[in-house]
């Protein structure tokens, strides 16, 4: 790694800083002190040398019995101070060069927060990389490599656990999706403005992994196999009444009715994916067929029997202490022959366990309120809350869920103009760009997971249909 701070340091400071920092383990960092803003003191940075390479010896294995390079410097009078800190790590072998534009708010946060800090400092332009496009992932791949190798945590990490938890313990407590809140949690995501999500997504408007053949394969054909995926396990059929949770702009429903004749509502806790649907549904021809509703799904009749509910990826936002909620709601508004089809993301046990006790990300900065479970959460879950049992289960989102970041950072990046346009400033470019690219590693690095799972009760044997055709794979459709 390289690290490039906007900071100039005479000769003589240089030289002791990087005597100070000499005999820290070293690592794939450079850092390199550039412009003109005044002395700084040699003790000050040390300090920044030490955070910087405790940081990433933290997040960063040396492979076992390589000899590690000593570190290195370039001096540079106009363009500063080289200290490179070098190190070997046969599954990672990737560089990063980060560049720091204010330091003093950099190292501050770096210190403090750990990963959450390093956001918060991306987000509000102390730090940039070199490489626009591959920077920010590789630097992220390099942070899950060395937490897939070390079996410890170090004090730093410890201490970001315990200020993050003290510090944003208030915040989660106030964001729980209570009736009241799980409304504003929503809004401040899904009611940014639908021309922002215009922006990135394709024709569908589908807010969720698509399903990719190939690695070019258009966005708009990936998200449309997906859809077909849905409705087929779903075995949705013209006499059908077909629930959806969290319904989205209305992709599934318009393409659920024109292939089956079904009767369908969807339900939202977004106005503005509420006004979308509608006028998507009317457009269609299809507002006899469709029924968008404001609705929370803890709200909804239990008088009232659907045949087929789904719901693609709405319990993310559902939270921890929902869960058994959230499938007793389903289970008593199910037909009793009837099917229930989930896709959600999961992420690993041991992730899941460490987010619930801290913050991260997501939580902070793109979706309050939002919890990922992990697989083993979620059916556990399921069997606590309801009588449903498992009869179909695809991962769908290891590799597919990245390409499809991919394609909506691209489509991102590539209309900043009209984002800014619409009164978005760059610090919301930013926050955005990151919030993809975190997402790109949690599937790439194999963290994230995208399951595609049938419900019913046991015995359905009516719904479940002949025993010799199992359901399909989301990649044959």
């Amino acid at each position: 790694m390289v690290v490039r701070m906007s900071h100039d340091l005479g000769l003589d400071r240089r030289r002791a800083a990087i005597a100070g920092a000499h005999d820290i383990t070293p690592v794939n960092v450079v850092v390199v002190v550039v412009g003109n803003h005044g002395g700084t003191a040699a003790a000050v940075v040390v300090v920044v040398v030490l955070i910087v390479a405790q940081l990433f010896t933290t997040y960063i294995s040396i492979t076992p019995g390589v000899p590690t390079t000593r570190l290195k410097q370039s001096l540079k009078e106009k363009d500063g101070t080289v200290v490179t800190f070098k190190g070997s790590m046969e599954k990672c072998p990737l560089e990063v060069v980060l560049e720091v534009h204010n330091p003093d708010q950099f190292y501050w946060k770096l210190m403090t927060e750990a990963d959450l800090g390093f956001a918060d400092a991306f987000i509000h332009g102390d730090v940039s990389f070199q490489d626009n496009d591959k920077g920010l992932i590789n630097y992220l791949l390099i942070f899950v490599a060395n937490k897939k190798s070390s079996s410890s945590i170090s004090l730093m990490n410890e201490n970001r656990i315990w200020l993050t938890s003290a510090k944003y313990l208030f915040k989660h407590i106030l964001r729980r999706n209570t009736l009241t809140q799980a409304r504003r949690n929503i809004a401040r995501h899904y009611d940014l403005s639908n021309e922002l999500f215009e922006s990135f997504m394709d024709e569908t408007m589908t807010y969720s992994c698509a399903v990719f053949k190939t690695e070019d394969e258009d966005l708009k054909v990936a998200q449309q196999r997906k859809l077909t995926a849905l409705i087929e396990k779903a075995r949705i059929s013209k006499e059908h009444e077909v629930l959806e949770l969290g319904c989205g702009w209305g992709s599934l429903a318009i393409e659920a009715v024109k292939r089956t004749g079904c009767k369908y509502t969807g339900i939202t806790l977004s106005e503005e994916q509420l006004k979308y649907a509608e006028a998507k549904a009317k457009k269609a021809g299809l507002q006899d067929k469709i029924k968008f509703l404001l609705l929370d799904y803890r709200k909804l009749p239990k008088t009232f029997k659907y045949d087929r509910i789904i719901c693609c990826e709405m319990t993310e936002h559902v939270g921890n202490a929902y869960l058994e909620e959230f499938y007793r709601c389903v289970e008593s508004i199910l037909a009793e022959d009837g099917l229930f089809v989930l896709q959600f993301i999961s992420i690993t046990e041991e992730l899941f366990h460490e987010v619930l006790r801290t913050s991260e990300f997501l939580k902070e900065y793109i979706f309050p309120g939002g919890c990922l479970a992990s697989l083993t959460r979620m059916l556990s879950a399921m069997a606590a809350g309801s009588r449903l049992s498992v009869e179909h289960v695809e991962n769908i989102g290891t590799y597919n869920y990245a390409q499809t970041l991919r394609c909506w950072r691209k489509n991102f990046l590539q209309n900043k103009s009209k984002i800014l346009a619409l009164g978005f400033n760059e610090n919301f470019l930013r926050t955005w760009e990151y919030y993809f690219c975190y997402c790109v590693v949690c599937f790439k690095s194999g963290i994230g997971k995208d399951y595609q799972v049938v419900f019913s009760r046991q015995g359905n044997f009516a719904a479940l249909g002949d025993p010799y055709q199992g359901f399909p794979s989301a990649f044959s459709c």
